[in-house]
């Protein structure tokens, strides 16, 4: 079953990164059932730590449901599981505590003994908006509710495409504005007059004062205010 096949139904996907080679290899959409679980693992309905081997995966590394409003997860890898969902900064899950989560797009990267190596589960919602209750969409009459220009958002593209990349990556890093300003074709004063324009919209949207504008807090509060596009679902290696 093809991708376009997938489209709208939630989905589990696989991802290994060889960090010595570069190589990297993403599986094939697993469909997420509203009524079951699938278990990922050595020895889970969903195989990971296996090929290639890394005994620092637990057999039973966690389980994914899908629940009316997003994802149920539940975090048993004995190594520790990092939480990425699209656009927002990476956390820790607590081991053994189950746990529901809305954001459409989540990367759960299970940490194995193999430093060489980096294992994902990405989780991918066939339908989903990044915007919350009361969000700017519902706030026309608003000043913040007007999208960011073209320029601007080419600004928070070229700056922060490590942040808003799907799959994610970890340990995301933002590019210099000067690198941004060649890829660009425009001064290095332009792109930074840009962002300090997006980051003054993220204040009105209750983001936290930033000493520097390459700084991702205030991309990561307009991404759940739905101002940054995310990626297109299912499709991933289409």
């Amino acid at each position: 079953m093809n991708d376009r096949q997938h489209e709208g139904v939630p989905v589990l996907r696989i991802r290994v990164i060889d960090l010595a080679t570069g190589q990297e290899n993403t599986g094939l959409p697993v469909p997420v059932a509203a009524d079951s679980k699938l278990i990922v693992g050595r020895e889970g309905d969903v195989a990971l730590g296996v090929v290639p081997a890394d005994s620092g995966i637990s057999r039973r590394a966690l389980a994914v449901g899908v629940t009316a409003d997003g994802w149920s997860i539940e975090p048993t890898n004995s190594n520790g599981v990092g939480l990425q969902p699209w656009g927002q900064a990476e956390s820790w899950l607590d081991i053994g505590r189950p746990l529901e989560l809305s954001w459409p797009w989540l990367g759960l990267r299970v940490i194995g003994s193999r430093p060489d190596v980096q294992h994902w589960v990405l989780l991918e919602a066939g339908t989903g908006s990044t915007r919350g209750p009361g969000s700017p969409s519902t706030q026309t009459d608003s000043p913040d509710a007007r999208p960011l220009t073209d320029a601007q958002s080419a600004a928070v593209a070229a700056v922060f495409a490590q942040h808003l990349a799907w799959p994610p990556v970890a340990g995301a890093v933002p590019q210099t504005l000067d690198a941004a300003a060649r890829r660009l074709g425009v001064s290095t004063a332009a792109i930074y007059q840009r962002l300090e324009a997006v980051r003054a919209r993220a204040y009105l949207l209750g983001s936290h004062p930033q000493a520097s504008v390459t700084e991702p807090d205030y991309i990561y509060v307009l991404a759940r205010n739905g101002f940054i596009e995310p990626p297109r679902p299912n499709l991933l290696g289409s």
